[in-house]
């Protein structure tokens, strides 16, 4: 169950180098934001208007989708996957139910005992380490939750989800390069596929 779990480790990585790239993280009335980048919608400073305020909320919530890729259903894969990455820097068993089964990828991991079992077991010692090994602190974790997921394509069946570059935030997608995030839909539920978790496409596939 080790090995399944490598896949997961590099997501700190991709995460502190973006950290590191001289983002500031600052207080507001609405969280914790990074200074500096295009998650503004979440800064309410002196310049930002309300205007703007609500073209940015409309962006990147569900509830009004008009202009994010794949509308309703693309923003719903990018808040589960966000929901994802927080639970696994966090080493947050809870992401294990958001998985994909490693033994059986055509359900979802909460309906394969064996496999929830030894993940929620294996997952918090592993990825702790690995964050910490990181040095992915405090304040690395509060950018990582300003960041914002805007979108997915949706695959023609309606059932996959990719997440790539056009869908991260500014802030990360010079860190997250041409890695994507694939998403399975199941009983109206999107679960990340571990499989193609953090994947770079080969040339002339385009990921899909």
């Amino acid at each position: 169950m080790r090995r399944p779990l490598m896949a997961l480790l590099a997501a700190p990585a991709l995460f502190l180098a973006a950290c590191d790239g001289g983002a500031e993280v600052v207080e507001t009335t609405g969280g914790t934001s990074a200074e500096g980048t295009d998650d503004a919608a979440l800064t309410s400073g002196a310049g930002a208007s309300d205007e703007t305020a609500a073209t940015d909320d409309a962006a990147v919530t569900s509830a009004a989708p008009d202009g994010v890729e794949g509308g309703e259903e693309g923003q719903a894969a990018a808040d589960r996957a966000k929901e994802f990455l927080l639970a696994l820097v966090d080493a947050d068993p809870a992401a294990c139910g958001l998985m994909l089964s490693f033994t059986d990828t055509s359900r979802p991991m909460s309906e394969v005992p064996e496999d929830l079992e030894l993940c929620e077991e294996q997952l918090p010692e592993t990825m702790s380490a690995a964050v910490e090994a990181q040095g992915l602190g405090e304040e690395g974790r509060d950018i990582l939750g300003a960041m914002q997921l805007r979108g997915a394509e949706i695959g023609a069946e309606g059932d996959t989800a990719v997440i790539d570059e056009d869908n991260y935030s500014e802030l990360f997608a010079e860190s997250m390069g041409d890695s994507t995030i694939t998403l399975v839909r199941i009983d109206g539920e999107w679960f990340i596929d571990v499989e193609r978790f953090l994947q770079t496409p080969e040339p002339g596939d385009g990921g899909r």
